[in-house]
């Protein structure tokens, strides 16, 4: 006689291969799309390994992860809420998105999913987001932005075309946008060379015949600009500074980035004429301001910390670690120094005429001895 006990045994068995033979799993198109999950395949992987596993489809043209001159990309574009349909933006939709979530390019009035924007412009993403929760934004399939947590409506940002190459940018908000195609054209740039910019007047005339100076990670080289105030140079990868030279005028400092394999814009170098003493009130000579604070991990300002722009000039921070300093149109290197704490090193982008803001903080770093 077959006890109750070994009955049930096989009855649970049966069961537990039933319901392993008969269970679909979560298919791939109706798991949640959330991309900010770990790969397991890139665990403990060495950026600067060049062998690595999927580096050729996620990595940004020029970008040679394994470069150890490559300047870092740490000048994160910030998401601010907008909307663009009141009076100071006034836009119109120009494409049609059937998605919840929706992107678009501002082109002129209009937002629309694909165009073109010339090198070493500024241009803008809308982002309209349809859910709460976490959001990532990709280029080519390389997350370049990423949130913890954002709430429903419209937000703008803001970025640059300092390399020539091309966008295909998409976010992911608990679910996928639609995809904006984005292509960035010369300009009038020479485009055979690894860093090109040009040297103009105050009021946008290129100025011939300059002596262009640029400095910086990868050495100190000088070109001389053509009839229309560009210049073309091929450098190695690296931040770089530049500046001109050319009897009868002073000069702004610039700044340029250069990536291996790719084509970047330094920042635009101003000659006023010698006697001129401010700048005009337009586009080109304009300067803008740079500000921010430099504070210890819980947030107390520091005191008297240096911050260095482009590593050729300093300012000293205020008693509550406040700083403020007046720069030149283009992108600039940042870095800090204070006595007993360590900082990361950050670039940002000067607009003519307005305030960007760039705040440090420091690491405590303990001295356990000194070895004389």
């Amino acid at each position: 006689m077959i006890s109750t006990s070994r009955v049930a045994f096989w009855i649970l068995l049966g069961a537990v291969f039933l319901l392993a033979f008969s269970a679909e799993g979560v298919r791939a198109e109706d798991a949640p799309g959330l991309d900010y999950l770990p790969n397991p395949f890139a665990a403990d992987r060495p950026e600067w390994d060049p062998f690595g596993p999927g580096s050729e489809s996620i990595s940004a043209v020029g970008r040679a992860q394994w470069d150890p001159l490559s300047p870092g990309r740490s000048d994160v574009a910030r998401l601010v809420s907008a909307n663009p349909f009141a009076p100071n933006h006034n836009l119109i939709y120009g494409d049609e998105v059937l998605s919840h979530n929706q992107l678009y390019l501002q082109s002129g009035g209009l937002l629309v999913t694909s165009g073109e924007v010339n090198l070493a412009t500024p241009y803008s993403l809308w982002l309209y987001v349809a859910n709460w929760g976490p959001l990532t934004l990709s280029d080519r399939g390389m997350r370049v932005l990423s949130h913890g947590f954002v709430t429903p409506g419209w937000y703008k940002l803001d970025l640059y075309a300092e390399t020539l190459e091309a966008h295909s940018y998409q976010f992911n908000a608990s679910g996928w946008s639609n995809s904006v195609d984005l292509r960035v054209s010369s300009g009038g740039y020479p485009t055979t060379y690894s860093l090109v910019g040009r040297v103009v007047d105050p009021y946008g005339n290129g100025i011939p015949n300059a002596l262009v100076r640029i400095s910086g990670s990868g050495g100190v080289y000088s070109t001389t600009t053509n009839g229309r105030g560009y210049y073309g140079m091929n450098l190695p990868s690296g931040t770089y500074a530049v500046t001109a030279e050319l009897g009868g005028f002073s000069f702004t400092q610039a700044t340029g980035r250069v990536w291996t394999g790719t084509v970047s814009a330094a920042g635009t170098v101003v000659g006023y004429p010698v006697g001129q003493l401010a700048p005009p009130d337009i586009y080109y000579g304009g300067y803008g301001w740079l500000e921010g604070r430099v504070t210890d991990r819980i947030g107390a300002g520091i005191p008297g910390a240096r911050v260095r722009i482009d590593g050729i000039f300093s300012v000293a921070t205020g008693d509550d670690g406040d700083y403020r300093v007046s720069l030149s149109p283009g992108w600039h290197s940042v870095a800090v120094d204070a006595a007993g704490y360590k900082f990361t090193s950050a670039s940002v982008q000067i607009r003519s005429g307005q305030v960007a803001k760039l705040d440090f903080r420091g690491t405590k770093v303990i001295v356990l001895g000194r070895h004389s």
